[in-house]
């Protein structure tokens, strides 16, 4: 069975890989590139993380030829709590935004957009709203480590008391 740290710290690290993206979209909101290539937002795709019999037994797989089909672990694969992961950080395909701006130096020359600078199109407001989501989802996390800390230390004293 993970333990319950295990899942707090997986949840805590999605978190702040969340907000990472969020940050480097909100740096890149607004702002063209000097190689005229336009900025595409980005956001942190969550899974469950694959619990540790199924790794170990992949590993088993893998790394061995002998038969551990009959390896049993108590629970089944479904019913463990295993925790989350960034299963990969994916572009968004918006269109860029056009501002008229003929005097700057990243504007177009030619062709239909001549005169507009292509920006990316990122809504700080959506990725303050996600910033602002992922933040009490951290918090989250770190008030579950708390309180299964703060267990423990309590049954420690119920032992030592007994």
């Amino acid at each position: 069975m993970s333990d319950i740290y295990d899942i707090a710290s997986s949840g805590m690290a999605a978190e702040r890989t969340q907000m990472d993206v969020i940050a480097l979209n909100l740096a890149n909101a607004g702002v063209p590139r000097a190689d005229g290539a336009v900025f595409h937002a980005q956001t942190a795709v969550l899974e469950q993380a694959q619990p540790f019999e199924a790794s170990f037994k992949s590993a088993l797989a893998v790394s061995s030829d002998d038969d551990f089909s009959d390896l049993a672990f108590g629970e089944s694969e479904s019913a463990q709590p295993s925790g989350v992961e960034v299963a990969d950080v994916v572009e968004r395909p918006d269109p860029p935004q056009y501002r008229f701006d003929p005097g700057n130096p990243f504007a177009a020359r030619s062709g239909a957009h001549k005169g507009y600078v292509a920006l990316p199109d990122v809504d700080p407001i959506e990725q303050m709203v996600a910033l602002v989501s992922a933040g009490r989802a951290y918090d989250a996390n770190v008030s579950m480590l708390s309180a299964a800390k703060q267990m423990d230390l309590e049954t420690v004293d119920i032992d030592r008391s007994s």
